[in-house]
């Protein structure tokens, strides 16, 4: 694969995981913590949720230097990572729920 369809991958997958992430973090909300007592939520309040989170979490000083150079092939392996984490964890979260539903 070449550099630029690494980049292209990237920068797609990166897209995909930014859209994924509230979806599975809503499902997972309202499947478990609802449980409890909290109330539900909607996409967009969990795109609110997780923007905040990574606002919090991500400080400037923690950025990556293979980031800030462009390092496509840390970007791509990064991004496979990512995409493939997010739907382990919603894989994962079904299993669960279908035990405890």
């Amino acid at each position: 694969m070449t550099l630029k369809e690494k980049r292209i991958v990237a920068s797609g997958l990166g897209c995909l995981n930014g859209l994924l992430t509230p979806l599975v973090f809503m499902v997972m909300w309202n499947w478990f913590i609802v449980k409890i007592g909290a109330p539900q939520i909607n996409y967009w309040l969990s795109f609110g949720i997780i923007l905040a989170a990574d606002l919090i979490i991500m400080m400037p000083s923690q950025i990556n230097d293979k980031v800030l150079n462009d390092d496509v092939e840390y970007r791509y392996k990064l991004n496979i990572l990512s995409t493939v984490s997010i739907i382990t964890t919603m894989i994962l979260a079904l299993i669960v729920h279908l035990f405890v539903g």
